[in-house]
């Protein structure tokens, strides 16, 4: 019986410990920045996420005093679930991607992730095979840079 005690007792005191996904998106310490920039003006955008807040500028034809669409707003519980799902900052610090696609007039994607006094950015190709042990990352901030690019 004590040991059934022991262990419920250690088990409960770790979980009350330790700090729920859910938490950490709530912080002001994590901030995701993804974005892209083409050659020639054709596109550039920026998604920054801050808790549970979204902010989406686009910049056409050069002009980075007009934006084309300016979004902000509360991600939807759903979003948020969706992207702590798939953010390991961990795994993503051991990226080291940075193209220059823009260099000739091709396409850059990038991200930035700052958690508490760590920041990491990878600047990448669409293609890129180096992208894989964060795909779904990818691909989620994707998913929500085109939702926030529509004027609603």
């Amino acid at each position: 019986m004590k040991k059934i005690l022991f262990w419920g007792v250690l088990i409960f005191a770790a979980w009350s410990c330790s700090e729920s996904k859910e938490e950490v998106l709530e912080s002001s310490d994590l901030v995701i920045k993804t974005g892209t920039v083409c050659g020639w003006c054709s596109q550039n955008d920026t998604l920054i996420i801050s808790g549970k807040s979204y902010r989406y500028v686009n910049f056409v034809q050069c002009s980075t005093e007009n934006p084309s669409v300016k979004n902000s707003g509360t991600l939807e519980t759903s979003e948020t679930q969706a992207l702590l799902k798939v953010l390991d900052f961990q795994e993503f610090k051991k990226l080291e991607l940075n193209s220059c696609n823009v260099c000739v007039d091709g396409c850059d994607d990038w991200i930035s992730i700052k958690n508490g006094a760590e920041t990491h950015t990878i600047r990448f190709g669409r293609n890129d095979s180096g992208l894989q042990p964060v795909k779904a990352l990818v691909d989620e901030l994707n998913t929500l840079k085109s939702k926030y690019s529509v004027t609603h």
